[in-house]
C-alpha cells in the first residue's frame, strides 16, 4: 500500500464509513460469485479503499489553495483576524506560560515527583540539625536552604546577587551534577568552612555573565560578602534552586553562614525561623506514610528544640503542634501566594478577550459566507456536497487560527518575558523559566483548535441552510433579512456584554491603584533616600555599634544639599514588619490575644522630622533616652485609639517583648501623628516606636533616611556613599529611595490596572468594529428599504434615528447583560480591590455610559452613510 493509502486511514470517521459502505457492498456481490473469485472482490476492495484515501488527501490540498487564494483576494480582511487571533491566542498563551512556570512546571531536577516539603513556614537551624538525624527514618534523605542576597563589592556601596545557603546533601537530593567543578558535599558542610575551607557553587548563568565561562576561575578566590571563599563548581544551565521565582547565583554550604553573618549567626538560635526543609520520599513511600513517620519522630524533635524563655502556653503549642509534610514536586515561592490571584484574574480577562474577537471574526465570516450564498447556490446545483463546503469553510477558519496561533507564540514570548520585568523591581529581580515546553504548545494548540469552531461554525452551518435553486434566481434586491441577521445581532450583544464586564473590571482596578498611589501616607516620601546599612562586615564590634550609627548619621547629614538624617530599623512602606503582643495598661480595653498586636520601629532622634510627622503630646525621642535610663517608647495615635485608656496617654505603661524575649515595661512619653506603616494597602496601623540607643540587642542592619533639601534625593546618593564609606569601609550600603519603595508596594496593582486597562481598552475596540460591522451590513441590506422610504418622503435625520434606534437596541441589551455579569463576577475581585465595592454604582454607570457612547459613535458612520443614498440610483439598479 502507498504512503497516501496509508495516510487515508489515519482518519477513523471516514475510514469506518467507507468501509461499512463498500463491505455491505462486497457481501451481496459475494452472495452471487464464485469462491474463486472473492479474492479478486477482496483486492478490488482494497484498491477502492486507497482510492477515497487518495481522493480526500487531494480535495483537502484543493481546499488549502482556495482558502490561500481567497486570502490573497482580501487581504485586509485575513490581516484583521490573523492579527485579532494573535492578540487575543498571544495573551492567553503569555499568561498560561508565567502560570505553568509558576504554579504548574515541575522543578528541573530528578524525579521531581518525589519531593516533599515540611509545612507551615520557615524552620530553626537546631529543628533542621535534629531532623537530619534521624532523616534516615522518615526520608531518602533531604536538605535545608535560605535564600540570601550576597554582596560582591569590596567596600562601601553594595553589588547584590542573588543565592541561598544549602545542607550539604542538596545537590544530591536534587540529583544535580556540576557541569564543570563540582558540587559541595556534606564534608564541606562544616561550621566554618570544611577541609577547602570557605566554598561556593555558582550558576551557569552567573558563570557566564561575570567570567566568559572561563574554566580557570575553578580554584580562585573570589570575594562574597567582603570574605573570601573558592569557586569549587558550575550548576548545570536551567537549575535555579528550589526557589521559584529567584535565581540563585551563588550557593553555599550552611557551615559557611556565621563566615557571613559574623556575630549575628543564626546556626545556635532556636527563636530564629529562617530554613526551609526538603525531603526526598524512598521508592514506593507515599506522602501520608513519610508525614506519619515524622510524627512518631516529633515529641524528641520538639522537646530538644523548644525555644527558652517561652511562656507555658507558647510551649505547649510548640510541642503540640503537628508537623505536616507537603508534595513539592513544584518547588516553593513567595511569588505564588501575591501574585496567584492577581495572574489569574488577568487570565479570566484575556479569555474574555479572546472570546470577544472570535464573535468578531464569526460576524466577519458569517458576512463573507452571506455574500457567497450564490456562489455556494451554483456549486450545489453543480453537484457538490454541502460537506464539501463546510469542510473549505472550516479549513478557512482552522487556517486563521494556526497563523493566529503561530504569531501568538511570537507575541506571547515577547508578552511574558515583559509581565516578568514588571514583577521585578529596583531591589528584587523576579526570575521564571519561561522556555517554551509541551504544557505551553498544547495549550496554544487547543485554544487555536477551540476559537476555529467558535468562528467556524457558524458559516459552515450556514451552508446546510442554502439551497440550489437560489442561483437560478435574480440576485437582486432584497427587503428583509434572514436568521443570519438574528445570529450576527446575537454576537454583538455577546460582544458588548463582555466588554463592559471588561471595561467595568478595568476602571475599578485603576481607580484601586490610583486610590493607593494617592492615599495618603503621613509623611512626604519625594525627599526621602534611604540607605540600609549593613554592619555585618565591619569590624566594629557589636556593643559599640550604637556608636557607628551615629557617626554614619552625622557623616550623611553633614553632606551639602542634605535637610535632615536619621535612622530607623523598618522603613514605612517598605513592606517589612516587626510586630509584638501588647499588654495594655489596667483600665484600658481588655482585647483577645489576636487583636493584642502592635507594629514596632526602633528609632534615632529626629526620625519623626525626617518623616515630617508631628509629636502632637508630650516629646520626641532623644540623645537622653540611652542604656540605662528607663525606658521609654513614643506611640501614635492608632495605638492610643485602641490600647491607652483616656484622657492622657502620656506617663502610662506599655508591657511588650520588644527587646529580647522578655516582657518589659515601657513609659509612654510622646503620641506622634499617625503615618502608614507597610503598605499604603495596610493602612495606618497601632505603632510603637523605641529608642535605638535603648537597646541591648542592636540590630546588625538599620536604615539610614536622608532628607533631601531640594527635594531630589537621587542626586545626593554620590556623595551620601563617599561620605558613609570614609566613616567605615567594611560596612556596606544599599541606596535607594522612598518612593522606590511606595512604587514597589503597588506593583502588584500596578501590574493588575495595566493589563486590565489595556484588555478594557481592547474590548471596547473589538466592540465597536463589531457593531460597526454589523450596522453596515444591515444598512447594505436594507439599502432598498432605505432608497423607498427616501422616496416617499423620509428625511436624512429619520434614516440616521432609524438606524440608531436598531443599533441602541443591541447596545442596550448587551449592557444589561453586561451589567449582570459583573455583579456576579464581582466577588471574585473584591479581595484585589481598595477602599472600593465590586458592585461600585459609579464605575458601573461609567461603564455603560463608555459602551454607549462607543455603540452610537460605531453605529453612526454606517447611519450617516445611509442618509445620503440616492433613492433613483438605487431603486433603478
Amino acid at each position: 500500500m502507498t504512503l497516501w493509502k496509508r495516510l487515508a486511514y489515519l482518519l477513523p470517521w471516514r475510514r469506518r464509513a467507507a468501509e461499512r459502505d463498500m463491505q455491505e457492498e462486497l457481501q451481496s456481490i459475494a452472495a452471487l460469485a464464485e469462491p474463486r473469485e472473492l479474492g479478486n472482490l477482496t483486492r478490488a476492495a482494497e484498491d477502492a479503499r486507497a482510492e477515497w484515501g487518495w481522493t480526500w488527501l487531494e480535495q483537502a490540498g484543493q481546499d488549502v489553495r482556495y482558502v490561500l487564494r481567497t486570502f490573497r483576494k482580501s487581504p485586509a480582511f485575513a490581516a484583521t483576524a490573523v492579527l485579532s487571533l494573535a492578540l487575543g491566542i498571544g495573551a492567553n498563551t503569555a499568561l498560561f506560560s508565567i502560570l505553568n512556570s509558576l504554579l504548574i512546571k515541575p522543578l528541573p531536577v530528578h524525579e521531581p515527583s518525589r519531593l516533599v516539603l515540611l509545612d507551615h513556614g520557615s524552620w530553626t537551624n537546631p529543628i533542621w540539625e535534629a531532623i537530619r538525624a534521624r532523616q534516615a527514618d522518615i526520608f531518602e534523605s533531604a536538605f535545608a536552604w535560605h535564600d540570601e542576597p550576597f554582596d560582591l563589592s569590596l567596600h562601601g556601596e553594595t553589588d547584590v546577587v542573588p543565592g541561598l545557603f544549602a545542607s550539604g546533601r542538596m545537590f544530591d537530593v536534587l540529583g544535580i551534577h556540576a557541569v564543570a567543578g563540582r558540587t559541595f558535599t556534606e564534608a564541606d558542610d562544616v561550621r566554618g568552612g570544611g577541609a577547602d575551607g570557605a566554598i561556593a557553587v555558582i550558576s551557569y548563568g552567573f558563570w557566564q555573565r561575570r567570567f566568559g565561562g572561563r574554566m580557570d576561575v575553578l580554584g580562585k578566590h573570589f570575594p562574597i560578602s567582603r570574605a573570601s571563599f573558592t569557586i569549587i563548581g558550575v550548576t548545570p544551565r536551567g537549575f535555579f534552586g528550589p526557589d521559584v521565582g529567584s535565581n540563585a547565583d551563588i550557593m553555599m554550604p550552611l557551615g559557611c553562614e556565621p563566615i557571613i553573618r559574623g556575630k549575628d549567626s543564626a546556626l545556635d538560635a532556636r527563636s530564629n525561623w529562617w530554613l526551609d526543609i526538603m525531603g526526598r520520599l524512598k521508592v514506593g513511600q507515599t506522602l501520608s506514610q513519610a508525614t506519619d513517620a515524622l510524627r512518631a519522630a516529633q515529641p524528641s524533635l520538639r522537646l530538644a528544640t523548644i525555644p527558652p524563655n517561652w511562656n507555658a502556653d507558647d510551649k505547649a503549642k510548640y510541642l503540640s503542634d503537628p508537623l505536616t509534610l507537603i508534595a513539592a514536586a513544584t518547588g516553593t515561592s513567595s511569588l505564588r501566594q501575591r501574585y496567584g490571584q492577581p495572574l489569574e484574574t488577568i487570565m479570566v480577562v484575556v479569555v474574555i478577550v479572546l472570546l470577544i474577537a472570535c464573535a468578531n471574526i464569526a460576524n466577519l465570516l458569517l458576512a463573507r459566507a452571506t455574500a457567497r450564498r450564490h456562489e455556494f447556490s451554483l456549486r450545489l446545483a453543480l453537484g457538490a456536497s454541502r460537506f464539501r463546503l463546510a469542510r473549505q469553510l472550516l479549513a478557512e477558519s482552522l487556517m486563521l487560527a494556526a497563523a493566529g496561533a503561530a504569531a501568538g507564540l511570537v507575541f506571547a514570548q515577547w508578552g511574558s518575558a515583559l509581565l516578568v520585568r514588571q514583577l521585578s523591581t529596583a531591589s528584587t529581580a523576579v526570575f521564571l523559566d519561561l522556555s517554551m515546553d509541551w504544557r505551553v504548545l498544547a495549550f496554544t494548540t487547543s485554544v487555536a483548535l477551540a476559537t476555529s469552531v467558535l468562528f467556524g461554525l457558524a458559516p459552515a452551518f450556514g451552508v446546510a441552510r442554502v439551497a440550489p435553486h437560489e442561483a437560478l434566481k435574480e440576485s437582486g434586491r432584497s427587503i428583509a433579512g434572514d436568521h443570519r441577521v438574528g445570529l450576527r445581532h446575537a454576537l454583538v450583544v455577546a460582544q458588548v456584554a463582555l466588554s463592559l464586564s471588561l471595561v467595568v473590571g478595568a476602571m475599578l482596578f485603576v481607580r484601586t491603584f490610583t486610590s493607593l498611589t494617592g492615599a495618603s501616607l503621613g509623611f512626604n516620601p519625594d525627599p526621602l533616600m534611604v540607605v540600609e546599612v549593613s554592619a555585618v562586615s565591619s569590624h566594629v564590634p557589636v556593643e559599640q555599634r550604637v556608636g557607628l550609627y551615629q557617626r554614619l548619621r552625622e557623616a550623611a547629614a553633614a553632606v551639602p544639599g542634605v535637610a535632615s538624617a536619621s535612622i530607623s530599623a523598618i522603613t514605612p512602606v517598605s513592606q517589612r514588619g516587626w510586630n509584638t503582643a501588647v499588654e495594655p495598661p489596667p483600665g484600658a480595653a481588655r482585647l483577645p490575644q489576636r487583636q493584642r498586636i502592635s507594629w514596632v520601629n526602633v528609632t534615632s532622634p529626629g526620625w519623626f522630622h525626617t518623616y515630617g510627622m508631628h509629636v502632637l503630646q508630650g516629646r520626641d525621642i532623644s540623645t537622653a533616652d540611652r542604656s540605662g535610663a528607663p525606658p521609654v517608647v513614643v506611640v501614635n495615635e492608632a495605638f492610643v485609639k485602641k490600647f491607652l485608656p483616656a484622657p492622657n496617654p502620656l506617663g502610662q505603661t506599655v508591657r511588650a517583648g520588644i527587646d529580647g524575649p522578655d516582657v518589659s515595661s515601657f513609659t509612654v512619653i510622646g503620641v506622634v501623628s499617625d503615618s502608614v506603616y507597610r503598605s499604603a494597602r495596610a493602612g495606618v496601623e497601632p505603632t510603637i516606636y523605641v529608642p535605638l540607643t535603648q537597646l541591648s540587642q542592636l540590630p546588625s542592619r538599620v536604615n539610614l533616611t536622608v532628607e533631601s533639601a531640594s527635594g531630589y534625593p537621587a542626586a545626593l546618593m554620590p556623595a551620601v556613599a563617599a561620605a558613609l564609606t570614609r566613616v567605615d569601609a567594611d560596612a556596606s550600603y544599599t541606596l535607594g529611595t522612598v518612593d522606590d519603595q511606595l512604587r514597589a508596594s503597588v506593583r502588584q496593582e500596578r501590574l493588575v490596572a495595566m493589563l486590565s486597562g489595556f484588555f478594557g481598552v481592547l474590548a471596547l475596540l473589538l466592540a465597536g468594529l463589531g457593531l460597526y460591522g454589523v450596522t453596515s451590513y444591515s444598512v447594505s441590506r436594507r439599502r432598498a428599504e432605505i432608497a423607498i422610504r427616501m422616496a416617499l418622503g423620509a428625511s436624512s435625520p429619520g434614516v440616521v434615528r432609524l438606524v440608531l434606534m436598531r443599533v441602541g437596541v443591541l447596545v442596550v441589551s448587551g449592557v444589561a447583560v453586561g451589567i449582570a455579569l459583573s455583579l456576579c463576577a464581582g466577588k471574585l475581585v473584591g479581595s484585589l480591590l481598595f477602599q472600593l465595592e465590586p458592585r461600585d454604582p459609579l464605575t458601573l454607570a461609567s461603564a455603560a455610559i463608555v459602551l454607549m457612547s462607543t455603540g452610537l459613535v460605531a453605529g453612526w458612520l454606517p447611519a450617516r452613510r445611509a442618509s445620503r443614498v440616492d433613492p433613483i440610483s438605487v431603486l433603478k439598479g
